[in-house]
């Protein structure tokens, strides 16, 4: 689970110390939620949990004025290092709360709106902050046992932590699959006042990447023992179980290396409305 403390803490930094890494794994995904949004060229969009930058600069190469939200500091220092042209209008809150001057024409969000510790008024808020008829786009994961960032390292880890250590994520409250259920976010934007909404599968391969290592599989191990699912399970596992794990988890990738990466399948929704 993850959820406001966590991202002004220690998952926020580690985040932003692989910040290249993390793009590269939810951009497959989270191009589908830039593309529904269509022309939005001269338009005001929201990029909520924005991140370390990479998709509110899309959104502003693609003509948007944009604003990026988020509340982890430390991404947020990435992304202002980033913005030389200064094009972007960086705000470090918490969304849930957060009052702008002027309505916004759209409001996007890769894989950040599933983490705030109270959605309905959290929503209801953020459609307030809309302009009528302002589009929505959001891509979430869809269930943790159709993307292979989860279930390989897991899978690979079972026989060194057990059952118990292994165990698939929650899909219910805060974190990444929060919102995996249609039947949970649908009417639970609609409850908050948005209109219109639907959602799309998007199955996408992704690369699992980090470091300068030439090898492919040293990254991304490196990266899943850090990120992610199995990463918040090693934390009090002493060096000889993560050597054993870090073994495990080599002999899983190996072939899944594809050009120069490891690569995963990736399964999320491209939910979409208006205010």
């Amino acid at each position: 689970m993850s959820g406001l403390e966590d991202w002004t803490g220690r998952v926020g930094r580690e985040w932003a110390d692989k910040a290249d890494a993390m793009d590269g794994l939810l951009g497959p995904v989270g191009a589908a939620g830039i593309d529904a949004l269509g022309d939005v060229r001269g338009q005001r969009v929201l990029d909520l949990g924005c991140g370390a930058g990479d998709t509110a600069f899309a959104l502003a190469d693609a003509g948007a004025q944009v604003t990026g939200l988020d509340v982890s500091g430390d991404l947020l220092a990435v992304a202002r290092g980033q913005d030389t042209a200064q094009r972007i209008d960086w705000v470090h809150d918490d969304a849930a709360r957060h009052e702008f001057d002027v309505p916004f024409d759209a409001l996007h969000s890769r894989c950040g709106a599933m983490f705030f510790d109270a959605p309905e008024q959290a929503w209801g808020h953020l459609h307030a902050q809309m302009k009528p008829g302002g589009k929505l786009s959001v891509t979430c994961w869809r269930e943790a046992a159709l993307n292979g960032w989860v279930t390989v390292p897991l899978v690979a880890a079972r026989p060194v932590l057990g059952k118990d250590v292994t165990r698939p994520p929650s899909l219910s409250g805060p974190g990444p699959f929060g919102w995996a259920d249609p039947e949970y976010f649908a009417p639970l934007l609609r409850d908050a006042g948005w209109q219109d909404v639907q959602w799309q599968a998007v199955d996408r391969p992704a690369r699992i990447a980090t470091g300068n290592d030439p090898d492919p599989v040293v990254r991304a191990v490196a990266f899943v023992m850090r990120i992610g699912t199995l990463a918040s399970r090693l934390r009090q596992v002493d060096p000889d179980t993560r050597a054993r794990v870090a073994a495990a988890l080599t002999e899983a990738f190996s072939p899944l290396v594809r050009d120069g990466y490891v690569e995963v399948p990736t399964a999320g929704w491209c939910i979409t409305a208006k205010a």
